[in-house]
């Protein structure tokens, strides 16, 4: 917000973190017509900008987990099944499917059967479940994208958010008159009772009290901050009472099943870190917080890794904890010590099970602190001593620098990369596919991402990392990479005599 800004102007990032490749394929596009201003990505396909600013507002989204769908178990009796006491029947529906075999379509009859719930979606092993969605009475999705993007302050923004058609996403608002919004954007139906792992598993299906209506949870009643004071909202795909710190949201505040519990991830932890720690932030401040591959895991837990391979560890474990001490925790392409502590990461597994978990557990109001240290400190030797083994047998050396087997790979080019995986904690965020041959290249993480600060003009930067063309022999297959590799991030061309300017051809259509 103003309050956080050098410029005392609304600024806001967009950091879009998916796969490189199919469905979720980003395209890069500016919509001019008149009353339309809007600039952002879509997916190949998508009719609407799923990322978007226009002159007056902009607005960035990550997925959140909102229960959208109930699974009930059915308890069976005779061609029926039982709700509230009594015996109901199925209604009971054939439809004939054509099938492409190698050489020919086959007709398949396919029985579909439906309790007051929904359709039954599985049936064997004795367990037979029906599927309720929610959202299937609001197919207006689409109108609320394109209203958002057509908004001019945060009145008309919220009022289309009202609709509640889009069923998901934590959402994130700025704009020129200052405001900033955090929303846990959701079209969770109404529930009568339950929290968010109750709806998450399997529930009971004889109790007509727990089938949904189509109702849903009000627009007043999600989890949503306006104008925190301390200036600044954030989410990295984490339960929406973390938006803040301290947190200015409390779960009691909301129904039980509307999200998780309390949680950061490393990635928020590091968001967090970030922008309570800075003092007034300028917008190349931000640009560089975007572009920090900094990872939150090790400040967590490379000093007790080190300590303990000190007092506990073998000369070749040693060896390892001297390059994780002078190590900077980046994950630059030049960076030592990075693939170290990822191949130690990857090897301990989710929430350090491989090694008998943390000493401190996470706590939700202290993440910059918590989680620390190890349950079983020698456990945490002998991993790292195994992988320092397999980097000497595999790499003839310890000191595997990160760009050398992590690479940025698209037509001819092949580049080093930087940034880490989102489990380690990097806002900069670059996941790895499999290894092959000592390298790996990254298959998801940043995507489409853009800064931008509501100067008047409006300033902004942004980059595509995969590029914003497919079709072979173009240039714009592979012209963003090497900027990826560097860091770099190049200005948004909004003004007419700019992309005029910038043009490589240009084509005029007449009725």
């Amino acid at each position: 917000s103003p309050t956080k800004s050098v410029s005392g102007r609304a600024m806001l990032l967009s950091n879009s973190h998916l796969q490189w490749g199919d469905k979720h394929t980003y395209f890069e596009v500016q919509l001019s017509a008149p009353g339309v201003s809007s600039y952002g990505a879509v997916w190949v396909g998508f009719p609407t900008l799923r990322l978007c600013f226009n002159d007056y507002i902009g607005w960035t989204q990550t997925t959140n987990g909102p229960s959208l769908a109930g699974l009930y178990r059915l308890t069976l009796k005779d061609d029926g099944y039982f709700l509230d006491g009594q015996t109901r029947p199925f209604e009971v529906d054939r439809q004939v499917m054509q099938v492409r075999r190698e050489y020919a379509v086959d007709e398949e009859e396919l029985t579909i059967r439906r309790s007051v719930h929904g359709p039954v979606v599985f049936d064997r092993d004795g367990m037979t479940v029906a599927l309720r969605a929610a959202g299937t009475a609001r197919p207006r999705m689409f109108e609320q994208l394109w209203r958002m993007g057509l908004a001019q302050n945060l009145e008309q923004f919220e009022d289309a958010m009202r609709m509640q058609q889009l069923p998901l996403f934590n959402t994130m608002y700025a704009d020129r008159d200052g405001r900033i919004m955090y929303l846990y954007n959701a079209a969770s139906p109404l529930r009568s009772r339950g929290d968010h792992s109750f709806w998450s598993g399997v529930v009971p299906g004889d109790d007509s009290e727990l089938i949904w209506s189509d109702d849903v949870v009000p627009y007043e009643e999600l989890p949503k901050v306006i104008d925190p004071p301390d200036g600044w909202v954030q989410n990295c795909n984490d339960s929406p009472w973390t938006c803040t710190h301290p947190m200015v949201i409390e779960p009691e505040m909301s129904p039980a099943y509307i999200a998780t519990p309390p949680t950061h991830g490393p990635r928020a932890q590091r968001s967090i870190r970030l922008l309570s720690q800075a003092g007034q932030i300028s917008l190349a401040d931000l640009k560089e917080m975007k572009l920090s591959t900094r990872v939150e895991l090790a400040d967590h837990f490379v000093d007790d890794l080190v300590a303990a391979v000190r007092q506990l560890g073998g000369e070749r474990a040693q060896r390892a904890a001297d390059i994780l001490e002078s190590w900077d925790r980046e994950t630059e392409c030049g960076s030592d010590g990075a693939f170290l502590f990822y191949c130690f990461v990857e090897a301990v597994g989710e929430d350090f099970d491989a090694i008998g978990g943390y000493a401190i557990a996470a706590d939700p109001a202290q993440p910059l602190t918590t989680p620390r240290g190890f349950t079983d400190p020698e456990r945490a030797v002998s991993l790292l001593d195994a992988q320092a083994e397999r980097l000497e047998r595999e790499y003839g050396s310890l000191h595997v620098l990160w760009g050398d087997v992590v690479r940025l790979r698209r037509g001819n080019l092949d580049l080093p990369a930087n940034g880490a995986p989102g489990s380690m904690g990097a806002v900069r965020t670059a996941a790895p596919g499999p290894f092959e041959d000592g390298t790996a290249q990254i298959e998801s993480g940043d995507t489409f991402y853009f800064v931008l600060e509501f100067t008047d003009p409006i300033r902004a930067e942004a980059l595509l990392g995969y590029g914003n063309w497919s079709q072979e022999g173009s240039k714009h297959v592979t012209d963003q990479l090497e900027m990826a590799s560097n860091k770099q991030m190049r200005p948004v061309l909004r003004q007419r005599d700019e992309i005029e300017a910038a043009l490589e051809n240009r084509k005029v259509f007449q009725r």
